[in-house]
């Protein structure tokens, strides 16, 4: 993608998303040039999906288009985009502002963003339920009594009462052996289990792994890795009231913050992606967080309302 402007150290890659969040962010500021906008004029006449990208981030913007893009060629500045109404119609571009509407709107038990949640499953099995996190009480075929967690995060703790009980997740059983106390956490094609007190069992297709306290494995679908050592207290901090990241990169960083606040978080240029972080974040102050990382890591912070914040090197 063409760039001539310096206000950004690195333009986004392929991704049409971050390519259209890159351009309204460079003529938002309003320090761009004749080239800037002639590029942007040859990227949005290139495909119309970088139209509709556009688009759908100027209504999120200004919540009715206040641009003809029907005009490739005109000078497209600051002022067209501050001319219109901040924030009229956030609710019809529901893709850019995170996830008001659930997945999973059936889901016996869930938790919505920002929230943390505890319910009773059933006798002996209690369940705490990260933020937007969704359950089902299932059954398989011996007639034992489960949970299917559809997305999010849920720590089990089990006492052994219910013989045969388990999660599953994506294709993943888990099955306790009898007491112990569990994390399985499922997002888009991911998860992981991390066993905290007593033995797993956990199977994918024909394969089958035992995972021991402190211990902790990934899945994807049709696949799992090896069970490997896990730090409980950095990845079961969420329980606590927090989020820590230890040489974390910066990407996955704000992909995890967009699961506990509103609006999605995108980070513009590769090598920023990339950066370490460490960090411990109070889940009851997520609001104070970007501001302050973007100080402590020199990094700009640009919140475009509360539904998308921008995260570019300073």
């Amino acid at each position: 993608m063409e760039r001539s402007n310096a206000i950004f150290e690195n333009a986004p890659a392929n991704d049409v998303s971050e390519q259209a969040i890159y351009w309204f962010a460079l003529l938002l500021d309003g320090a761009e040039t004749d080239q800037d906008r002639a590029a942007f004029s040859r990227w949005l006449a290139a495909d119309e999906a970088h139209r509709q990208a556009f688009l759908e981030i100027e209504h999120l913007w200004a919540g009715t288009s206040s641009l003809d893009m029907s005009k490739h060629g005109g000078a497209i500045g600051r002022r067209a985009f501050l001319g219109a109404g901040l924030a009229v119609g956030l609710v019809g571009a529901a893709g850019w502002y995170g996830k008001l509407i659930p997945h999973h709107p059936f889901a016996d038990f869930s938790a919505s963003k920002g929230e943390r949640r505890t319910i009773t499953v059933m006798p002996g099995i209690q369940a705490e339920l990260a933020s937007q996190t969704s359950l089902s009480l299932v059954q398989n075929e011996f007639g034992h009594t489960g949970l299917t967690l559809h997305e999010g995060e849920v720590f089990v703790a089990h006492d052994g009462r219910q013989p045969g009980f388990f999660v599953q997740a994506d294709g993943l059983v888990t099955r306790p052996r009898e007491a112990a106390r569990f994390d399985i956490s499922h997002y888009d094609t991911s998860g992981d289990v991390i066993a905290a007190q007593g033995t797993l069992d956990v199977t994918l297709n024909s394969r089958h792994h035992s995972i021991l306290p402190g211990h902790g494995m990934s899945f994807a679908p049709g696949d799992m890795g090896a069970p490997r050592p896990v730090d409980l207290t950095v990845r079961l901090a969420w329980r606590q009231g927090k989020l820590v990241f230890v040489g974390d990169r910066l990407a996955d960083v704000a992909t995890v913050l967009q699961r506990w606040q509103s609006g999605k978080i995108i980070v513009l240029g590769e090598q920023l992606k990339k950066r370490p972080v460490t960090l411990v974040v109070n889940l009851n102050r997520t609001a104070d967080i970007l501001p302050l990382m973007g100080k402590a890591l020199n990094v700009e912070v640009t919140q475009i309302s509360r539904y998308l914040t921008i995260l570019r090197a300073a």
